[in-house]
């Protein structure tokens, strides 16, 4: 179901509460007038009451019997018994002395109360005094129910309700275009400019922090692409050279050995800047469908080290893998990577009869293990440790492409340390090594 505009909701909810608050003001409204015109009614009957009082007391009933009054009067002796009533013959009724205004006028000196008839749609309105002789007069008026004065009022009742409708339906329109117009006029690519309410704020922070995320990422996608369009080039170059010299012939048998020889070593480092590259793009995207694995760093380590001893005995760097055994959850292939590349670089970056110290740590009280390769190679410098993560960043770049590098290697340790949620430590000091610290969950 498509969900409704937020101007359509604001427009509802609006009209809603305009039509409820019709309602509720025309109860308010019907309900205080009820009860005034019975504090009227009750006024009257007490005034009435006050005039009549002289008449009863000098038993003139002649005169109580000719008034030219529509309510009810009623004498009643001190022991109940009705003696007069205007509207009745008295003698016909029976005994009022257990009606509740007679016990209340005997007892307080005066009464009003007010009883609903059988349907509901009347009641009754007595007041009823003790007069000085003992004698109880009381005074009684019918009045409509307010269902009944409702209805008597239902055409002017339906024409105000008609106008609060037409009212709350234009202010509903015009209430909800005006709180939707600063939405609709935000600049989504310079939200900072745009005039917004207070609690959306939050909101466009947001979408600036999101932009600069956006133009970053941008920045760096074009500086990779043209960083990947000059790794690539210069090995193309080369293999085209010595491809062309192949072709037009004439060279001797040494000479095309060493062109082959130098075809192929420029093809393997265009094949691992493109595996690289590869494995990048997985992390960056998160794409890897490999599910985590219980892994040993230990092992891991070892099978780093064999596949990086012959280039470590080419340069008589030691190795030495200590500690735990480093129980962590990941995905195989990308911990390998990591562990292989922060050794691999410890022996390529490192000086003959150098050493590497490679320790794992399981940490049980902080439920963490720590990862450290430690090397006594040519060290980092201090204005470039915080670069050395970026793609295609070489601290010696001569020496890195005469190690077989792409520059990709420590990227991948970062986005594969991301990808497993651990933390990645570097402390260098030129001409004496480094040490990488990787903190994983346990």
């Amino acid at each position: 179901m498509k969900p409704k505009s937020l101007t359509f909701r604001i427009f509802i909810n609006t009209f809603f509460v305009g039509t409820l608050i019709y309602f509720i003001c025309a109860f308010l409204f019907i309900s205080n007038m009820y009860g005034y015109f019975e504090k009227q009614i009750f006024s009257e009957l007490k005034t009435e009451s006050l005039f009549l009082e002289n008449s009863v007391l000098n038993q003139q009933l002649d005169h109580l019997s000719e008034l030219q009054t529509e309510n009810r009067i009623t004498l009643i002796h001190s022991d109940g018994t009705v003696y007069f009533d205007n509207k009745v013959d008295a003698a016909k009724l029976e005994n009022h002395g257990a009606r509740q205004e007679f016990l209340e006028a005997k007892n307080n000196g005066s009464i009003q109360i007010s009883r609903f008839s059988s349907t509901m749609t009347e009641k009754t309105l007595y007041f009823a005094r003790l007069l000085p002789n003992g004698d109880v007069l009381r005074i009684s008026c019918n009045q409509h129910s307010v269902w009944v004065l409702v209805l008597g009022m239902s055409q002017i009742l339906l024409i105000m309700l008609v106008i609060a409708v037409i009212i709350s339906g234009l202010s509903a329109n015009w209430i909800s275009k005006k709180v939707v117009e600063p939405l609709n006029t935000i600049d989504f690519e310079n939200p900072e400019v745009s005039e917004v309410y207070e609690e959306l704020k939050p909101f466009t922070k947001r979408i600036i922090e999101e932009n600069y995320e956006k133009a970053q990422r941008e920045e760096l996608r074009q500086q990779f692409t043209a960083n990947v369009s000059h790794e690539l080039k210069t090995p193309l170059t080369s293999i085209s050279g010595f491809a062309e010299i192949l072709k037009a012939g004439g060279t001797d048998e040494a000479t095309t050995k060493d062109f082959a020889s130098s075809i192929y070593d420029e093809s393997q480092r265009m094949i691992n800047l493109v595996n690289d590259i590869i494995r990048l793009s997985k992390l960056d995207e998160k794409s890897i469908s490999l599910e985590k694995e219980a892994l040993s760093l230990r092992e891991m380590c070892r099978e780093a080290i064999e596949a990086v001893s012959v280039n470590a005995r080419a340069k008589n760097v030691s190795i030495n893998l200590t500690g735990d055994s480093g129980l962590i959850n990941g995905v195989q292939p990308v911990i390998y990577e990591m562990v292989f590349n922060l050794i691999d670089n410890a022996v390529k970056y490192n000086v003959p009869d150098g050493k590497v110290e490679i320790n794992i740590k399981n940490f049980m009280e902080s439920n963490r293990v720590f990862f450290t390769v430690q090397d006594t190679g040519i060290g980092i410098p201090a204005a470039e440790k915080d670069r050395i993560f970026e793609r295609f960043y070489r601290i010696d770049k001569s020496r890195s492409k005469q190690n077989g590098g792409t520059g990709l290697g420590l990227s991948i340790v970062k986005h594969a340390a991301k990808y497993h949620d651990a933390s990645i430590l570097v402390n260098s000091e030129v001409g004496k090594g480094s040490t990488f610290t990787v903190i994983f969950p346990m």
